[in-house]
């Protein structure tokens, strides 16, 4: 924020002419493949909300400012989303009042300014940000900046993880530079136009499902990083993509059944197409048992812990 001192001054802002833009906010709940541990965060969110509209209603007001970048005419919130969303909701519940903001207001920004501005203050206060949200917030940061050839080692410093993590942002970053190699020096392209260009140009080169983009619509540095080393289907035609996802899906399904055995595979095939009009009538697990001997289950729960991490190595959850 240093550089955008000589820009910047303290003010009252009304929340109602600041524009929370989902871009600019670096958390991304969606990123953290444990249940519990992702339904843990959004409570911790909306709690934080509900805290601050509760003081705000009890007559107390916004401590800390929020941070404002003024692109052209437009607003951007690039530092302070609950606190801006607890005074839009106190005005909701109370049309008749007024209420001003402080905030840091920087002027004479650009969009992608302020989209690498709030990626890295977003990182570090307030509901705490898991791991997987910072290292998306920075491997997205390093695609605008067109950083693409940093080191390995240099990466594991900025991430502060593992080689073994850092890898897979190597990976992901030269795919990224492979497709913009010539847009690389080009400045002009801004944030939303450079997140178009570079989904467009993925796509063609590999085929890459939803689920490989994150809500801010980059790619999710894991599933790219396979794609690259090419663990990720292909560039083929429909009918290829059908044969690929069908023989995958059955070493997959064979490889439960292998690891998880018969019985808790037939059980948890019953719940999952039970509703769907698929045609499959699977009996209860204690029904088939009864009829078929019962299934020893206690073998497979010594394998479950390394299934279940060679599983997610595996699809890069």
């Amino acid at each position: 924020m240093n550089q955008y001192m000589s820009d910047s001054s303290i003010t009252d802002l009304d929340p109602l002419e600041l524009i929370l833009d989902p871009n600019m906010q670096a958390r991304d709940p969606e990123l953290i493949m444990n249940n519990k541990d992702r339904e843990a965060q959004l409570r911790k969110q909306s709690l934080q909300d509900k805290e601050i509209l509760d003081e705000l209603l009890n007559g107390g007001q916004i401590r800390q400012p929020i941070t404002v970048f003024e692109v052209g005419s437009k607003q951007y919130v690039v530092d302070g989303f609950h606190r801006t969303r607890a005074c839009l909701a106190f005005l909701k519940t109370r049309p008749s009042e007024s209420l001003r903001v402080k905030a840091l207001l920087v002027k004479n920004r650009t969009y992608t300014e302020a989209f690498i501005a709030a990626q890295g203050m977003n990182q570090g206060h307030g509901v705490g940000v898991s791991k997987p949200e910072v290292h998306q917030s920075i491997f997205r940061t390093l695609i605008v900046q067109r950083k693409f050839d940093l080191s390995v080692s240099e990466l594991s410093a900025m991430f502060r993880c593992s080689r073994g993590q850092a890898n897979h942002v190597h990976k992901a970053l030269k795919a990224c530079a492979e497709v913009l190699c010539d847009i690389t020096s080009d400045k002009s392209i801004d944030v939303l136009h450079l997140r178009q260009i570079l989904q467009k140009r993925l796509n063609e080169k590999y085929y890459l499902t939803a689920s490989a983009w994150d809500t801010k619509q980059f790619p999710k540095i894991r599933r790219l990083s396979n794609a690259y080393s090419g663990r990720e289907l292909p560039t083929m035609d429909d009918e290829e993509k059908l044969k690929y996802l069908i023989v995958s899906s059955t070493e997959y399904i064979n490889k439960l059944i292998n690891n998880y055995g018969e019985g808790v595979f037939r059980e948890a095939l019953r719940k999952a197409v039970r509703g769907r009009e698929l045609g499959i009538s699977i009996t209860k697990k204690s029904t088939w048992e009864q009829e078929h001997g019962f299934t020893d289950d206690s073998q497979y729960l010594e394998n479950y812990d390394e299934f279940e991490k060679e599983s997610l190595e595996k699809y890069g959850f």
